[in-house]
């Protein structure tokens, strides 16, 4: 099943699953739903910097410092 995202006009279905994969030199975020009754996942991929920053932004600053 393929889900698009439209700027505007689509909302993007409840998150029931997020998981990440370690791909070569980045990293894939899966956002996992469910459409229609059937399983869905919205695939985003991002470098190490960016996954560097996302971890910081939800452990906050303490963790880095551990």
């Amino acid at each position: 099943m393929v889900v698009e995202l439209d700027p505007g006009h689509n909302r993007f279905p409840p998150v029931i699953a997020v998981d990440a994969n370690k791909r070569g030199d980045a990293v894939d975020l899966i956002f996992m739903t469910r459409i229609e009754g059937q399983g869905a996942a919205l695939r985003i991929p991002i470098t190490f910097p960016q996954w560097e920053n996302l971890k910081f932004l939800v452990d906050g600053p303490e963790a880095a410092g551990s």
